[in-house]
């Protein structure tokens, strides 16, 4: 007997249509001993090898145009990828190839691809029926049946699934709950066996070294938080849209947009990566609009002159100058406790560094990194906290810890004069608003703040009623003498 081998596979011809028709070996159906230079040729990429082993069945063209749902001229169209072989003028199919290769019915007109090895595992169907049975003292109908599914390292393993099909009142017979099985079995895709707690150990693998440790931080903060006690142990095939939309509206009264926005933001972006990564369809998270929160945003009004005054009059150094420095410049505070003597070009304070948990690191935006002409006067009561590399540094000459300042320094002496105090990010505030309140234009401000002209104006354009007592009044004087006719006394 003769071997053909097709992509890996191989199987073995029958001895009537492996031996030479000019011999008188085996039996040769009329049509071939009639003509006995006949023989027989692999076409499609078939390999005859010498071995023995159980005969395959051949097919017609017909018969194969049949299995496949095709024309006969599809498939002699298609011959050189399917598994032929010619017989003297005749063209056979092996019929155990064939339906390795495919499954179903391959849709009329579509041109035939080779398949690779991962689209192969997708079209193998199994020879299983599934089985039915009742649940819920006899009222709902489940299946269970055996599907393939991926691991990460991209192997096919088998296991058992069970599938709620329907009430008896929706699949009154057995049959017909066979019938839903059957359904759901053809349309099952291949799924990739993963809990979003193993993905998210992966994604921190590959993807924090990507971003900045800030930004690492506050996803990996959120993640753990908010959404790993929820979707940790779920696999990342079975989280769908309306899992994401429960989850964010059982959150929302407990906290801001913002926290909330986070939320979705972070397990967004682990869900994204394990769609690139080839494991996951879709993202659940794409388009999702945000609940309504129940806890409003903290908005923090920025300080008067006074108030900065009287907190750095009470501090001692270099906390009170780090507290002028930081309501003059506007600059944050992982920017400010980063200034080193040498960043200085005379008075110009060029700003191209950030310290983030006592790390070093680059500014957050492109546009943080900016130049600022230094006032003399503050420049001179910087110089005044001793030689260093730098400006504002602790005893042991290392930077100031901005979390131990704000708490044991800052805060205390705000409460003791009464002023509420968020935290350092107002006096970045103060000092937008102050410039903006003069007259300074927002394009001005943000280039100063490192900021866009949208965050600006969103985030530290914060008037107060006080700040509308002058365009009122400038309106009255504009309109009113100019009316002849008085208002009638009541």
């Amino acid at each position: 007997m003769n071997v053909v081998s097709f992509e890996g596979d191989s199987v073995v011809l029958p001895m009537t249509m492996a031996v030479d028709p000019s011999s008188d070996s085996g039996t040769w159906p009329p049509s071939v001993r009639s003509a006995q230079s006949r023989q027989i040729r692999p076409a499609g990429g078939y390999k005859p090898q010498a071995r023995s082993g159980p005969a395959a069945r051949l097919l017609t063209v017909r018969e194969t145009a049949s299995i496949l749902g095709v024309s006969e001229t599809w498939v002699r169209r298609h011959v050189q990828k399917l598994p032929s072989l010619r017989v003297g003028r005749g063209l056979r199919f092996v019929e155990s190839l064939l339906l390795r290769q495919f499954s179903g019915r391959i849709p009329s007109g579509k041109p035939l691809k080779q398949a690779s090895v991962k689209e192969k595992t997708r079209m193998l169907q199994r020879n299983q029926k599934g089985y039915v049975y009742k649940r819920g003292s006899g009222k709902v109908w489940y299946g269970r049946y055996r599907e393939d599914a991926l691991t990460p390292d991209g192997k096919v393993i088998r296991r058992a699934r069970n599938v709620r099909l329907g009430t008896i009142k929706e699949l009154p017979s057995r049959a017909a709950a066979v019938v839903d099985l059957q359904g759901k079995m053809a349309v099952q895709k291949l799924r990739t066996v993963l809990t979003f707690s193993d993905l998210f150990e992966r994604w921190k693998l590959a993807e924090l070294a990507t971003m900045k440790p800030s930004t690492a931080r506050y996803y990996q903060k959120l993640l753990r938080a908010h959404v790993l006690p929820i979707f940790g142990n779920m696999e990342i095939s079975n989280i769908n849209r309306e899992d994401v939309q429960v989850f964010l509206a059982e959150q929302a009264p407990k906290y801001s947009k913002n926290t909330l926005r986070g939320m979705r933001v972070s397990l967004g972006k682990v869900l994204s990566w394990a769609v690139d990564c080839g494991w996951l369809e879709k993202n659940p998270c794409s388009k999702i609009k945000l609940p309504d929160a129940g806890k409003e945003k903290t908005i923090h009004k920025p300080l008067k002159s006074s108030e900065v005054i009287a907190i750095a009059e009470k501090l001692e150094e270099p906390y009170s100058t780090l507290v002028l420095f930081l309501a003059i410049t506007g600059l944050r505070i992982g920017e400010a406790i980063g200034i080193k003597w040498s960043d200085f070009d005379g008075e110009v304070l060029h700003i191209s560094r950030t310290i983030y948990e006592g790390k070093l690191q680059s500014p957050k935006t492109k546009k943080s990194v900016r130049s600022l002409p230094i006032p003399a006067s503050l420049l001179a009561r910087m110089r005044n906290l001793g030689a260093g590399d730098f400006v504002f540094r602790s005893h042991t000459g290392t930077p100031v810890n901005p979390g131990n300042a704000l708490k044991r320094y800052v805060r205390p002496v705000a409460e003791g004069l009464g002023i509420e105090l968020g935290g350092w990010h107002d006096f970045r505030r103060t000092a937008a608003t102050r410039m903006l309140r003069r007259g300074e234009s927002a394009k001005l401000v943000s280039n100063m703040l490192g900021n866009s002209v949208e965050v600006l104006l969103k985030d530290y354009d914060l008037p107060e009623v006080e700040n509308f007592r002058m365009p009122l009044a400038q309106a009255a004087e504009l309109l009113l003498p100019t009316v002849t006719k008085p208002a009638p006394a009541r």
